[in-house]
């Protein structure tokens, strides 16, 4: 009576994540693969048979980041609580899965895992075990269902995708979308401050294939004759594509524009507020994809 009480026991245990579907790569067709590694990007891939794609997506920024998205070719039709745990491999018998956290994945959206969760998924099949989400399925009459990542032929793809980490930027698009540069009087010449900050810009934008246009206008003080003003702020526009052109931009994607004595942001009436209105703006634009 014991011995069949422990087993139903026993049973009933297990049976909280006993699943009828289960989705993952077998040790035949596990591939993980790097889709992007650039200065601004770096993602790795794993295809899951039948289900649909995996990827760890890491962005330049000036903080560490991680996401993991799990896509699937069947949209969720509802919103669902999803359990993520570390399932050992079959050849560790008797090791116990651990939970990794909880999740929610959103009606129609993909599966979203970020911060330091996204990180322990990376940690764990590094040890070889299997981040496993396990979710009621609408498309299996609400049944449990789990979608498991395999360990199999990940290190090679892992070492790649942390050297791709390693030479990350440390500033994203938001950081680099808008400057201005200060100008001496009468001066066009870039400060060393200002080729810096170009640089900055440069190196980010010339990775990114979503930039469409780099507005840059030039304005000058009031001090002087309004033509050579208006000269002066077209001089110190078209000073800053040609820098960001010798650093490799596109330049048909450069818009100059000199605005001489409009549009001042501060009173001429003072030495700062004129230093003020001598500058150049460089406002960046971005197709959605």
């Amino acid at each position: 009576m014991k011995i069949q009480l422990m087993a139903t026991l026993l049973l009933c245990i297990n049976s909280s994540y006993a699943t009828n579907k289960s989705y993952n790569a077998n040790i035949d067709n596990s591939l993980w693969y790097i889709s992007s590694s650039t200065p601004i990007q770096c993602t790795l891939e794993h295809p899951i048979p039948r289900y649909g794609q995996a990827h760890f997506e890491a962005r330049a920024s000036k903080n560490i980041n991680l996401d993991f998205i799990l896509h699937s070719k069947r949209a969720l039709p509802k919103t669902r609580s999803v359990t993520l745990k570390s399932v050992p491999p079959q050849w560790r018998p008797g090791s116990e899965a651990q939970t990794i956290g909880k999740v929610t994945f959103h009606q129609q959206f993909d599966g979203y895992v970020t911060r330091q969760n996204a990180w322990q998924m990376l940690s764990e099949l590094e040890q070889g075990k299997v981040p496993t989400f396990y979710y009621q399925d609408w498309y299996n009459k609400d049944q449990v269902t789990s979608v498991g990542l395999s360990a199999v032929n990940f290190m090679k793809s892992y070492d790649d995708f942390n050297n791709c980490i390693d030479q990350l930027l440390p500033y994203n698009f938001d950081d680099i979308a808008y400057s201005i540069l200060k100008y001496n009087k009468n001066g066009v010449k870039l400060t060393a401050f200002s080729k810096k900050r170009l640089k900055m810009i440069g190196d980010y934008i010339k990775h990114d294939e979503s930039i469409s246009v780099v507005l840059v206008s030039g304005y000058s003080d009031s001090y002087g004759a309004k033509y050579r003003n208006l000269e002066l702020s077209q001089q110190r526009a078209s000073s800053v594509k040609d820098y960001l052109a010798q650093l490799g931009l596109d330049d048909e994607k450069i818009q100059v524009s000199g605005y001489g004595e409009k549009h001042h942001v501060a009173d001429n009436g003072t030495v700062l507020g004129r230093m003020q209105n001598r500058r150049v703006v460089i406002s960046i634009e971005r197709e959605e994809i």
